[in-house]
């Protein structure tokens, strides 16, 4: 077998980077899946209120300590928000690139490949948790920062909020009183201009209340139409989805449900949410926006590669068209 001299750098093309992509199969998020379907590339590391106001028609705030905010004379308005990149790392040392030598370069592109899919994993998950929080109006996420950690907050604005007159959990709540909630809700989205669709997603304690609910009156063999199965329930209708995603806190190690457990989220997807990928501090990358992009850095102490997987997303929300109900 001959003995083959391996240079990464060739595997890790923007181009090859995306063909392997293609090769890949799909990694289902729930938030990202359902909710940011509209994908878009942005050229620029930052994002320009004009662009932002398209999306969520307010004007988003920065809060304190967010890791850059450009201000305009003594106004102090804020111009852009400046996404923060997501950046992996794995490192490849001699012994491994040594063995590698014995492969042939269909094999080499296989094992490119896992460790692209590993990066993209890492990248998606990450998104995803960032997707959900947007969700509340606030993205609010671990910085790694040099010596610890710090807060990567962007602030786009408040969601609409709806408490009912009695919660869920109450024994003497109807389901007609549910449904009423649900159609309240709806209307409330519509007044701000959508809500021609609207996804709704419950808690985990929010979904086990309504399906117990549901339940009780299939066993009292009660006419209504409603069915429930391990992942929605179907009232009159309304489907509602179970949250079932979660994501772990990258600084604490806590385990963190998608949404909160108590409560209710409905979601118009006729808005226009949109997930951005900015522009990529890279010059290899030719400082293009592209959902990954991954690199080999050739180290000496110790001898190997490192691996380089970077991506810089930032999920926009529409929060009028999102409204939170704590129904239990």
């Amino acid at each position: 077998m001959p003995v083959l001299e391996v240079d990464l750098r060739k595997y890790f093309t923007p181009k090859a980077v995306a063909e392997a992509l293609k090769t890949l199969p799909p990694i289902p998020t729930q938030i990202l899946d359902r909710v940011y379907t509209t994908k878009r590339q942005w050229p620029l590391p930052v994002l320009g209120i004009d662009e932002i106001t398209k999306v969520i028609q307010t004007v988003p705030v920065i809060r304190r300590g967010t890791p850059a905010v450009p201000i305009q004379s003594e106004a102090r308005q804020i111009q852009y928000i400046e996404p923060q990149p997501i950046e992996t790392s794995s490192f490849l040392d001699a012994v491994k690139l040594n063995n590698l030598k014995l492969l042939d370069s269909k094999d080499i592109q296989i094992w490119v490949n896992n460790q692209i899919a590993d990066i993209r994993r890492a990248i998606k998950w990450t998104t995803e948790a960032l997707a959900a929080q947007s969700l509340t109006g606030t993205i609010s996420y671990p910085m790694k920062v040099q010596g610890g950690y710090d807060t990567y907050m962007v602030t786009f604005g408040s969601t609409l909020e709806y408490a009912p007159d009695a919660l869920w959990s109450n024994a003497d709540k109807t389901i007609g009183q549910i449904l009423k909630d649900l159609v309240e809700i709806g209307k409330l989205i519509k007044k701000q201009g959508y809500g021609t669709q609207i996804i709704w997603f419950a808690g985990a304690d929010v979904f086990v209340t309504l399906a117990d609910k549901v339940l009780n009156l299939a066993a009292k063999n009660e006419r209504f139409n409603a069915q429930v199965t391990e992942q929605a329930i179907n009232v009159a209708n309304f489907k509602i989805e179970l949250a079932s995603g979660f994501y772990k806190n990258p600084q604490t190690g806590e385990v963190v449900d998608v949404l909160e457990a108590n409560k209710l989220y409905a979601i118009a997807t006729d808005a226009p949410f949109t997930l951005y990928y900015c522009a990529i501090d890279d010059l290899d990358a030719n400082l293009l926006p592209m959902p990954l992009y991954a690199m080999p850095i050739k180290k000496k102490n110790p001898s190997g590669y490192e691996i380089i997987g970077k991506s810089k997303p930032l999920p926009v929300p529409v929060p009028k068209a999102i409204c939170a109900a704590q129904v239990i």
